[in-house]
């Protein structure tokens, strides 16, 4: 697993305390930790990295990740990310590392944040696209892979964990007292059912779930994805054992890069 977190708005973050969140980070990647700082429009944006190593371990594949216009800060794996590179291959994109990491942002500037459409992964990700004047943040489908945000008046901070938000915001988070005696009471039934943390003002990005904030620091987010199913009355029980036993061993297969 990897570490992200990061801030957009009006404040401005001193480097002792990039420091310190980027030192708390090491827990979730100790091979590389990283910041990129961008000023658009009056905005401060600064996007921090920690990484653990799993896909092309040369420093190239490091991260921020900067293609043009676009940074990234990505935390997981996308699956599928061979065939998606050898989709891009053909329409012309040539790739400088192996990394699944490349291939997310040179499939966002192709698709922009309909790219989600074509993963098979997990993950958490923000890219800031100066072109666009925006943030995108997204997470998984199935929310595998954490991601928080704390908006104040003056910006929005996000992280894979709290305490990276509250070291980089500098705020004492208050105790989510409703939601923390909720989840005495029901246990992990009380979890997921809304955006609530068990600090107040912190919430969850939802499963399934793409958030954009813009410049003049408005914020939109949707559901890019929702489960589905189909009946084919004339598939046999035969048809459906293999038809389960071939998805399973290639999900599998997929994974196990």
């Amino acid at each position: 697993m990897c570490g992200i977190s990061g801030y957009i708005g009006k404040e401005t973050i001193e480097q002792p305390i990039i420091h310190q969140t980027l030192g708390l980070m090491r827990n979730r990647g100790p091979d590389h930790q990283d910041y990129r700082y961008i000023k658009q429009n009056g905005t401060n944006i600064y996007l921090l990295h920690s990484r653990l190593s799993i896909i092309d371990l040369d420093k190239r594949a490091n991260q921020p990740f900067t293609i043009g216009d676009c940074t990234l800060v990505f935390n997981g794996e996308i699956y599928n990310y061979i065939e998606l590179r050898k989709q891009l291959e053909r329409d012309g994109i040539t790739f400088k590392t192996d990394s699944d990491t490349e291939v997310l942002l040179q499939s966002y500037l192709m698709y922009g944040e309909e790219c989600v459409n074509d993963f098979e992964g997990m993950w958490s990700f923000a890219i800031y696209d100066k072109q666009d004047n925006k943030l995108f943040l997204s997470r998984d489908r199935f929310a595998e892979k954490p991601l928080y945000y704390y908006q104040t008046e003056d910006g929005l901070y996000f992280g894979s964990e709290i305490k990276f938000i509250k070291c980089l915001s500098c705020k004492s988070l208050a105790v989510n007292q409703k939601h923390l005696l909720r989840y005495l009471v029901n246990g992990y039934k009380s979890l997921y059912k809304t955006e609530e943390t068990f600090y107040d003002e912190v919430h969850e990005i939802k499963y399934a779930t793409n958030l954009i904030i813009n410049t003049g620091l408005k914020i939109s987010k949707y559901r890019y994805w929702l489960p589905s199913s189909r009946i084919d009355n004339n598939m046999s029980l035969d048809d459906a054992v293999e038809g389960a036993r071939c998805h399973l061993l290639e999900s599998v297969r997929i994974r196990l890069r």
